[in-house]
């Protein structure tokens, strides 16, 4: 099918990571004629590539994958990956005890699922803009401008429902200029591959962060790169432990979004301060000990490689040819000081802006809550006027209304499902 076709598509999505992945999996589960179409920027299927370290392990069950929660006989668990890629796999899998991959086989398990619905999905497509198309009594369908990346041509689709599923935006903290040696973690892998390619030299990088991922990444560089010091800073006391402790794990059941969404906006709030550590900043259990012990052989062998600067908040960071400096601001005295490295790495998280850069043309259409926050129905979908009949879904954006869910995996089956019950009624509605 070529783009510029003028037929009408049931659901066009923004982004093929595994949210929209897992609604491609629903869509197809469910059995409905539904016409639908992805785009992504990427020239394939990846998921923080570069995050992909040898031993680093997921910090959710494998059970909590594409389809498990809501189909545990699909065809699309990982548990049939595994099966088919040979029996040895499957039984060499459960015969590690764990509930644990590591991401570069979770990766894998994505990329084999993506591959199988390659005949609906547009790799290295840029979305432009949405904008409405206006019906007899309003608007009945979107025109979503699309940009083909290799070739620069531009084309067009029509579609009566959007599921926009970009993923976060990297978060650059103030002052910081990106460069070649001051870069954000998720590139972590291609940077260290292009520009610190002799393992063995005694490089400095200066790790920013004291979540998952900044426990990930000062791993990698201990194991790849003996004779380097790393330096790292972060704004606590201390790197804290996730918290998955079993009666906490329950704000990730599947009926928590609807008992989270009934909650006035100042007790969302306060559930989301109180419990944070569930899903944000918190670093696996078994892995910080392993840092630690990093840390006190350095220190017992007088090595003097591993530096540990707490409550330290990054205020600027500029890198030149040869050299990169971090400056901080100490929470406690109120100095500041700076870190030379070789390299500067932001293990600062994401963000995930509102409004979206591609609906501007449609914001007379939508509802916010806020300035910074459109205002997300339960079913995902952002309120919209009465005249305005497309339904524009958001994965990722709610985690405000929806609860820790939104921004992580363990649910995103059964948001997948919901999503796709709800575009049904709507198209059917619109049939009528």
């Amino acid at each position: 099918m070529h783009l510029n076709e003028p037929d009408v598509h049931d659901l066009v999505g923004i982004g093929f990571g595994p949210s929209n992945l897992a609604v491609a999996i629903a869509l197809e589960e469910s059995g409905r004629p539904l016409r639908s179409l992805f785009f992504d920027r990427k020239p394939g299927f990846a998921w923080h590539s570069g995050l992909m370290f040898d031993g680093a392990e997921m910090q959710v069950s494998f059970t909590k994958d594409l389809i498990t929660m809501c189909n545990p006989r699909s065809r699309y668990s990982f548990l049939n990956y595994l099966a088919e890629q040979g029996r040895d796999r499957l039984a060499k899998f459960i015969n590690l005890r764990t509930f644990y991959p590591t991401r570069v086989e979770f990766n894998d398990y994505y990329a084999w699922a993506a591959e199988q619905f390659d005949d609906i999905v547009r790799w290295g497509t840029e979305v432009v803009e949405v904008t409405a198309v206006p019906g007899e009594h309003g608007t009945d369908l979107l025109r979503v401008l699309v940009r083909d990346l290799a070739g620069g041509e531009t084309s067009a689709v029509l579609t009566r429902n959007l599921v926009i599923a970009p993923g976060g935006v990297p978060n650059v903290p103030e002052g910081v200029e990106l460069g070649e040696r001051v870069f954000h973690a998720s590139e972590t892998r291609e940077r260290l591959e292009t520009g610190f390619g002799d393992l063995s030299a005694p490089y400095h990088f200066n790790v920013v962060g004291s979540g998952q991922t900044s426990a990930d990444v000062f791993m990698h560089l201990r194991r790849s790169y003996p004779n380097a010091r790393i330096t790292t800073n972060i704004r606590g006391f201390a790197m804290r432990p996730e918290d998955d402790t079993h009666f906490v794990n329950e704000l990730f059941l599947p009926e928590f979004p609807d008992w989270f969404y009934r909650q006035s906006g100042e007790f969302r709030q306060r559930i989301i301060d109180d419990y944070g550590l569930a899903a944000h900043t918190g670093v696996s259990y078994d892995l910080i000990p392993q840092i630690y012990r990093e840390y006190y052989e350095d220190l017992s062998s007088r090595r003097g490689a591993l530096t540990l600067h707490r409550l330290t908040e990054l205020v600027g960071a500029h890198s030149d040819a040869d050299r990169a400096t971090a400056t901080y601001f100490h929470l406690d005295s109120g100095a500041t000081s700076q870190v030379d490295a070789d390299a500067v790495i932001l293990a600062t998280g994401y963000r995930y802006p509102m409004p979206i850069p591609a609906l501007a043309g449609l914001a007379g259409h939508l509802r916010m809550e806020t300035p910074e926050r459109y205002a997300i129905r339960r079913d995902y979908a952002i309120e919209s006027a009465e005249d305005f009949r497309p339904r524009i879904y958001l994965q990722g954006f709610a985690e405000a209304t929806h609860g820790f869910s939104e921004v992580l995996l363990s649910l995103m089956p059964v948001r997948a499902a919901e999503i796709i019950e709800s575009i049904a009624k709507n198209v059917s509605a619109e049939s009528r």
